[in-house]
């Protein structure tokens, strides 16, 4: 599913589920590709008119995925369905991916304030 604006800038969700979004990570882990996860809700559908910059950037992204209903709804209206994927569900298994390739990772997102535990006691519960 797609979404196009005036601009030319298109935001694709090119993952239907949680399973190919972590197939493709799986992929892009063991080739060694950089890439960026976005998960689309509600919100970020009323701003990407509104913001350039913010638009611009989350059609950079390379893995999109639905994080809210109102999204899934749109594809299935759009006969392109995709599930819901949150991305507050991704932290574990993205954090699972990450170890067994052995790479590093980086927590980017709300402020010290919201994280429920700090990022090295979640890095300690995968470490091998």
């Amino acid at each position: 599913m797609q979404f196009r604006f005036e601009d030319g800038a298109t935001v694709t969700v090119n993952c239907k589920d949680e399973a190919e979004l972590l197939a493709k990570v799986r992929a892009r882990l063991a080739g060694e590709q950089p890439f960026a996860i976005a998960t689309i809700n509600v919100d970020h559908l009323q701003r990407l008119p509104e913001d350039a910059a913010f638009r611009h950037a989350y059609a950079a992204h390379d893995l999109i995925c639905a994080d809210g209903n109102p999204v899934v709804w749109l594809s299935k209206l759009a006969k392109k369905p995709v599930s819901l994927v949150p991305g507050s569900d991704l932290v574990v298994p993205l954090m699972r991916e990450a170890v067994a390739a052995g790479v590093p990772v980086a927590l980017v997102g709300a402020n010290d304030d919201r994280w429920p535990r700090p990022p090295t006691a979640c890095a300690s519960w995968y470490r091998a």
